[in-house]
C-alpha cells in the first residue's frame, strides 16, 4: 500500500504545478472606487472579466498558454496596459497618477515606453503652448519652423529608441506596445510606410513565438495594405485635373526628382511652408526637380474652394509648381491611395518614381534633392 503514495503524492504535486504555471494572478491597490476591469487586448477575442474593488483592493486570476496583452480599466475612466506571463504574480498599486507594478517584466517594459511616449506628448504640447502666446509675433513664422524643428529632432530620438526596443526584445509581445504608439489621435510615431523593416520584424518574430496569436492576422493584413506606400516602392499613380481641369498623371513626371505636396489654401501651416518649396524649386527646376502640388481644397466651410485655391497658388507665388485638385477636400481620392491623415504631407520620389523620403523639412529636404538631381543613376 505504501507504494502508491509517493507516485500519488508527486501527480498531485506536479498537477498543482502546472496549473501555477499557466495562470498569472494580479493583487492590486488603488483609491479608485467600484469595479476594476480587466480587458484582454486581442483584435478577434472580446474577453472581459470583472471584480469589486474593497477596501482598495482587488484580484485576478487568469489561466493562459502563453504572455498576453491586457488593459486594466476602471470607471473614472483611468487605466494602464500590462503585459501578463504564465507564472507571473502581479503587484499593482495605482494611486492618483502613480502607477507602481512589480512581478511582471512585460509590464515594467510597457511602463518604460509610456514613460517615454510622455516626454514627447510634454514637449510637443509645451511647444504648442508657447506658439499660442506667439501667434501674433511679427516673426511668428521663423518661431513656428525653429520650433517644428526642435519637435522632429525629438520625433527622431524617440522612433531611434522604438526601433531599439524592438530589437532587444524581439521575443515578446510588448514590441507591439511600441511599434503601435502615437502622440496625438492621427500620428504614428512608427508606421509601414516608413518603417516596414521593423513591422516586418515584429511579424516575423510572432509568427515564430506566437504561430497562433490572433495579432499576427491583423498586423499581417496592415503590412500588406500599406506596404506600397513603404520606402523603395514605386509611388502609386494617380491623375487628377489641374486648374485648368485637364487631366495629370504622376506617371508623367517619371525621370524627374519629385516632391508630392498635398496641402490646402486654408492650412496655415501649409501656406508658411509655401516660401522653402517656392527657394528649393526656383533653385533645382533647372536639375530635374518637380513639385507636384495636391491641394485639398473643397471642404464643406468653403464658398468657392477653386476660387481660394487658384488665389493662395498666387499669393504665395507658387505658379511654377504643377498644380492639381478635385477640389473635394478631404473626400479626394487620393486620401486612401496615400493613407493621408493630415496636411502638411510631403513624399519624395527620385527619378524612377520611387519613394525616398516623406516629411522631410529644413535643411535635410534639400540635401536629400541636391543628391537626388545630382545622381545619374
Amino acid at each position: 500500500m505504501k507504494n502508491w503514495i509517493l507516485p500519488l503524492f508527486l501527480a498531485v504535486l506536479y498537477s498543482c504545478n502546472t496549473e501555477s504555471q499557466n495562470k498569472f494572478i494580479i493583487n492590486g491597490k488603488t483609491d479608485r472606487i467600484g469595479d476594476a476591469i480587466l480587458l484582454k487586448i486581442d483584435p478577434s477575442i472580446n474577453q472581459i472579466d470583472t471584480t469589486s474593488i474593497k477596501n482598495g483592493m482587488f484580484k485576478f486570476e487568469k489561466k493562459i498558454k502563453e504572455e498576453e496583452l491586457y488593459r486594466v480599466k476602471f470607471h473614472d475612466g483611468s487605466s494602464f496596459d500590462l503585459l501578463a506571463n504564465m507564472g507571473e504574480k502581479i503587484n499593482i498599486d495605482f494611486q492618483g497618477d502613480g502607477l507602481l507594478i512589480t512581478g511582471s517584466e512585460g509590464s515594467q517594459k510597457i511602463v518604460e515606453l509610456d514613460n517615454m511616449l510622455f516626454e514627447l506628448i510634454h514637449f510637443k504640447d509645451s511647444i504648442t503652448q508657447e506658439l499660442q502666446t506667439m501667434s501674433k509675433n511679427e516673426n511668428y513664422e521663423a518661431i513656428l519652423t525653429k520650433k517644428q524643428n526642435e519637435f522632429f529632432e525629438k520625433l527622431e530620438l524617440h522612433r531611434a529608441f522604438l526601433k531599439d526596443f524592438i530589437e532587444k526584445n524581439k521575443e515578446s509581445k510588448v514590441t507591439l506596445i511600441a511599434l503601435f504608439q502615437t502622440y496625438n489621435s492621427s500620428s504614428p510615431v512608427l508606421s509601414i510606410d516608413e518603417d516596414l523593416e521593423d513591422f516586418e520584424k515584429v511579424l516575423d518574430n510572432l509568427k515564430v513565438r506566437f504561430p497562433e496569436s490572433n495579432h499576427i492576422t491583423l498586423l499581417n493584413d496592415q503590412i500588406t495594405k500599406l506596404k506600397p506606400l513603404a520606402n523603395g516602392q514605386i509611388a502609386p499613380n494617380f491623375t487628377l485635373p489641374d486648374v485648368n481641369k485637364k487631366p495629370l498623371s504622376l506617371s508623367s513626371l517619371k525621370g524627374k526628382v519629385v516632391l508630392i505636396d498635398f496641402w490646402a489654401s486654408w492650412c496655415r501651416p501649409c501656406r508658411i511652408a509655401n516660401p522653402k518649396l517656392v527657394e528649393l524649386h526656383k533653385k533645382y527646376s533647372k536639375n530635374g526637380f518637380e513639385i507636384l502640388s495636391v491641394s485639398l481644397d473643397g471642404t464643406q466651410r468653403q464658398q468657392d474652394p477653386k476660387k481660394e485655391w487658384i488665389q493662395a497658388i498666387n499669393q504665395d507665388n507658387i505658379t511654377d509648381f504643377k498644380h492639381v485638385s478635385e477640389l473635394k477636400g478631404w473626400n479626394t481620392s487620393v486620401r486612401d491611395l496615400y493613407n493621408l491623415n493630415s496636411i502638411p504631407h510631403t513624399i519624395l520620389l527620385d527619378k524612377e518614381g520611387k519613394i525616398v523620403g516623406k516629411n522631410i523639412r529644413g535643411d535635410n529636404l534639400e540635401m536629400k534633392i541636391k543628391k537626388l538631381v545630382n545622381d545619374e543613376g
